[in-house]
This record gives C-alpha cells, sequence and structure tokens, in this order.
C-alpha cells in the first residue's frame, strides 16, 4: 500500500513539474527591453498567447507560443523574418538576460514589477 501511495505521490510531482509554465512570471510584470542602440520597448506578455510591444506612442500586437524550449512572438513586423525566439525560462522580478535580435543585435531585457 506504501508503494501505490509513493508512486502516485512521485508520478503526482513529475505531472507538476511538467506542467510548469516557465513564462507565467511574465503573465503579470512587464518585460523592459534595451536594443543595442538604446532604444526601449515594453514587452507585455499575457497568459492566452498574446503580447503587446510598446515603444514610445506604437504599440505593436502579436502572438507568442512555446515551440521546444523556446518561446516564439510572431507579429505583423515579423511576416517576413519569422518569429524572434527566445530562450523560454523561468525568470523573477528584477532579472536581466541577454537577447539576441533577429537581426543579429544584442538586446537587454529586465522582468519589471507590474504593467
Amino acid at each position: 500500500m506504501r508503494l501505490i501511495f509513493a508512486t502516485l505521490a512521485a508520478l503526482g510531482f513529475m505531472t507538476g513539474v511538467a506542467l510548469a509554465d516557465p513564462m507565467a512570471s511574465f503573465y503579470e510584470n512587464t518585460v523592459q527591453v534595451t536594443a543595442a542602440d538604446g532604444t526601449e520597448r515594453s514587452v507585455l506578455i499575457n497568459a492566452d498567447g498574446s503580447y503587446s510591444q510598446v515603444m514610445g506612442d506604437t504599440t505593436l500586437d502579436g502572438t507568442w507560443e512555446i515551440a521546444g524550449e523556446e518561446a516564439c512572438f510572431s507579429s505583423a513586423a515579423t511576416a517576413e523574418t519569422g518569429p524572434y525566439c527566445v530562450e523560454a525560462a523561468e525568470r523573477a522580478v528584477g532579472d536581466t538576460w541577454d537577447l539576441t535580435a533577429p537581426d543579429g543585435s544584442a538586446e537587454s531585457a529586465t522582468l519589471v514589477a507590474g504593467r
């Protein structure tokens, strides 16, 4: 009986790990992206697979999905080049990481609390 309970508990734990959403910390927060030229944009990622990028007075909406170990973002701006894919890694508010834009330029991203 203990073996059955232990097996069921282990399976439940593994299922929870497999279903963990690496993007969950992004949904109520903002990704502040700084391009190599110093241009900044805010990216708002939503749990429903949509996102918005805000640069000054311009907002660009699109969709995103998990593809393997990457999060891939598509919009009208990526129609010709293909999606902008980045590592789908869990992040905490305050984390900063490096990105490579589709054109090969370096960018930096920081997860900021709130929207």
